[in-house]
C-alpha cells in the first residue's frame, strides 16, 4: 500500500492569493507525489451598480457581459492550474463548481480526495454556501488550511502535532499520516498533560510517540506547560519556536451544539492561523 497521498485538491482563483494557494498544492502534490484537483466556483461579480437598471435589450447585453466575464475568469484559471502543474511536474485536472450549488455538488467534489487546501480567511474558488466546517462534518476529508500571511511554499517538512489523546486527535494523525512520513521532524506535543492524565497513561504521549516511530515517522515527544495562557496559544508558540510549517489537530464540536460553534482550541486556532494548518474531524 501507497503511504503517499494520490489526490490533492485545492480551491483558488486566478487573482495572486488565490495563485500563491495553488503553487503551494502544487508544491505538495509533487512532494506527495499526487495527483492535483483545481477547483474553481464559476461566478465572479462583476456586476456593477448600474446593471441593476437595466432595462429591455440592455439586460441581454448585461447577461452577455456577465457570461463573458465568468468564462474568462474560468479560462485564467484552468490555464494557470496547467502552467503551475507543468512547471511542478504534476498530474492536474481542473472541476468547475457551481457557486450556487448544492451541499451535494459540494461533497461530490470533495470526497474521492485525500486532503482540500483553501485559504484563509478568503476561501478563494469556493461555492457560495461552502464553509470549512460544513466540509469537515458533511465528508470527513481533512483540510489544509493557509493562512494569507504564509510566505512560504513548502509546507509539511517541520509538523506539530497537537495531541490530546482524543479521538479528532487521533482521526488526524491517521489523515496526516502521508505527510508525518514525508516530514524531517514531527514534534508530538502535548499540553499541560497532568490535566487529565488518566488520558495518556503514566508515560504520557509515549505510546503513540512510540506507534509514530514503528511506522517510520521521525517523532519528538514534546510536553509543554500552558503556564495559565490559552492551549491554542501554546501549541503556536511551539510551533514557531521549533520553526513548523505545519499543525496537525482534530477539530471538535459537540452534536447539541451549531456546526459552526466548535471547541475552544480548535476555534482559536482556526481563528488565529498564523501558519498552515491540518484540520480534520
Amino acid at each position: 500500500m501507497s503511504h503517499l497521498m494520490q489526490d490533492i485538491a485545492v480551491f483558488f482563483d486566478d487573482s495572486d492569493l488565490g495563485q500563491s494557494i495553488l503553487e503551494t498544492a502544487a508544491h505538495l502534490a509533487r512532494d506527495q507525489n499526487a495527483r492535483l484537483i483545481g477547483l474553481a466556483s464559476n461566478e465572479k461579480d462583476d456586476a456593477t451598480p448600474e446593471d441593476g437598471f437595466a432595462r429591455g435589450e440592455g439586460i441581454v447585453d448585461v447577461i452577455h457581459r456577465l457570461k463573458s466575464s465568468s468564462e474568462s475568469h474560468l479560462v485564467h484559471a484552468s490555464q494557470s492550474l496547467a502552467n503551475v502543474a507543468s512547471r511542478y511536474g504534476v498530474t492536474a485536472e481542473f472541476r468547475v463548481i457551481p457557486y450556487f450549488g448544492s451541499d451535494i455538488e459540494m461533497q461530490l467534489n470533495s470526497f474521492y480526495s485525500d486532503l482540500l487546501i483553501v485559504g484563509y480567511p478568503e476561501t478563494l474558488g469556493t461555492p457560495f454556501a461552502w464553509s470549512s466546517i460544513k466540509a469537515l462534518q458533511q465528508t470527513g476529508v481533512p483540510i489544509l488550511v493557509v493562512p494569507r500571511a504564509w510566505n512560504g511554499r513548502a509546507i509539511a517538512r517541520r509538523i506539530t502535532v497537537a495531541w490530546n489523546a482524543s479521538r479528532q486527535a487521533r482521526r488526524a494523525v491517521a489523515d496526516a499520516f502521508p505527510l508525518l512520513l514525508a516530514a524531517e521532524a514531527v514534534d508530538l506535543l502535548i499540553v499541560d498533560p497532568e490535566r487529565r492524565a488518566e488520558r495518556y497513561g503514566e508515560d504520557p504521549g509515549a505510546d503513540m510517540a512510540a506507534y509514530l516511530s514503528r511506522h517510520g515517522v521521525q517523532v519528538n515527544l514534546r510536553r509543554a506547560s500552558s503556564q495559565g495562557r490559552p492551549v491554542a496559544e501554546t501549541i503556536v508558540a511551539h510551533a514557531l519556536e521549533m520553526n513548523s510549517d505545519l499543525i496537525v489537530f482534530g477539530a471538535y464540536s459537540h452534536s447539541r451544539i451549531s456546526e459552526a460553534v466548535l471547541g475552544g482550541v480548535s476555534r482559536t486556532l482556526l481563528a488565529e492561523v498564523p501558519l498552515p494548518l491540518f484540520v480534520s474531524y
